[in-house]
């Protein structure tokens, strides 16, 4: 297949329509969409790097390949790294081929046409995927050393019936705190609920949500969406597209009419994603009451799916049996030096396997006595 790379600023005028409509007929996550990818990329101050293949021509052979080619160490080798642009930020990533992805990553990656690299790195592919089915069959000539480890698994919940007939598949502890929460709410001087959608005050509701991250145990563990980052200006820019494209769900709950809990979605095609949620560290209940009723909206407006996103979590798990497993993949270029990285990342990789088994092995008699088991 032929392969044509594009400049990151002249594939999305180019494609953006086509790109569009393939992402959609193949069901994909909206987080690849060229403009939350442009979103994503320019935040981090990546869009001037980034590029496009565009393999094959017939509609049945075409793949968008937004890649990156950045400067990495492994092990303190130094290395030219191919990565896709889903790297940066995304869900559920996966290369965008319309019909043979195996074929496609193999043109994509066999490319004489590519900035010349050392290692591929793929990341947050959905498991048993078709790319990651790819990923495993591409041929040693043109890749090796294949490096596969797990990745997140993401919590979600099949809406396939009205929200109370789900809530009946739940534990009574589930309803029973269901129930608390809004009781716990109404005590401690809830106000209102306030839902942000379509054509919402987008610039509100990003004030609301920097408001009560600063009040969230997130400050302390330095996670919090603060002003003047890459994730400040990341959701600054989201916000206003998800709305004009009738893809923002979000809730914020108010106390004594001050914002103390949010949850922020995003809305596609009968799916909705759980982008972020935080609360006021000293309303304990207020975190479970606005999820809570961003499920019951979901499930209200006919969704066929909410997704936690992020990993499995003992408060998303009470939710749901369903997970999304995820894996991360590291490719070699043939060659000397990729055979060298091929066998760092291998033996870094068996380091990792060992210290997860043994974070992963039961507590002794002793820790379980004094309830740390």
């Amino acid at each position: 297949m032929a392969v044509t790379i594009l400049d990151w600023a002249d594939a999305r005028a180019r494609l953006h329509a086509q790109w569009g409509e393939m992402l959609a007929a193949r069901g994909g996550n909206p987080s690849l969409h060229p403009d939350w990818l442009h979103i994503s990329l320019d935040s981090w101050g990546l869009a001037q790097q980034a590029q496009v293949a565009v393999v094959g021509c017939a509609p049945d052979s075409l793949a968008i390949v937004p890649f990156l080619v950045r400067k990495r160490s492994l092990a303190g080798i130094p290395l030219r790294c191919l990565e896709l642009c889903s790297n940066v930020f995304s869900y559920h990533a996966e290369v965008l081929a319309a019909h043979d992805t195996d074929a496609a990553l193999q043109a994509f990656l066999g490319s004489r046409s590519l900035p010349a690299w050392h290692a591929v790195f793929m990341s947050n592919i959905v498991a048993d995927s078709p790319t990651a089915r790819a990923a495993r069959r591409v041929p040693e000539s043109i890749a090796r050393g294949l490096s596969v480890r797990s990745g997140e698994r993401s919590p979600y919940i099949v809406a396939d019936r009205p929200w109370n007939d789900y809530l009946s598949t739940r534990s009574k502890k589930v309803r029973a705190n269901i129930m608390r929460s809004q009781r716990q709410m109404l005590a401690a001087g809830e106000s209102g609920m306030r839902w942000y959608e379509a054509g919402s005050d987008w610039q509100q509701l990003l004030e609301e949500i920097l408001t009560i991250e600063q009040a969230s145990w997130k400050v302390s563990a330095g996670v919090e969406i603060a002003r003047g980052t890459h994730q400040h200006q990341y959701y600054r820019r989201l916000l206003p597209w998800l709305s004009s494209i009738d893809g923002l769900l979000a809730n914020v709950l108010y106390v004594h009419e001050r914002p103390a809990a949010y949850v922020l979605c995003a809305r596609w095609r009968g799916w909705v994603g759980q982008l972020k949620t935080s609360f006021d560290r000293s309303l304990r209940d207020a975190g479970s009451r606005v999820v809570d009723a961003s499920l019951e909206r979901a499930f209200n407006l006919g969704c066929g799916e909410y997704d936690f996103l992020g990993d499995a979590a003992p408060h998303k798990m009470r939710w749901t049996d369903h997970i999304r497993a995820h894996e991360d993949f590291w490719l070699f270029k043939p060659g000397l030096r990729g055979a060298v990285l091929g066998r760092v990342k291998m033996l870094a990789d068996q380091q990792h396997a060992r210290q997860s088994r043994r974070a992963e092995a039961p507590a002794d008699n002793s820790e379980a006595a004094d309830g740390r088991g």
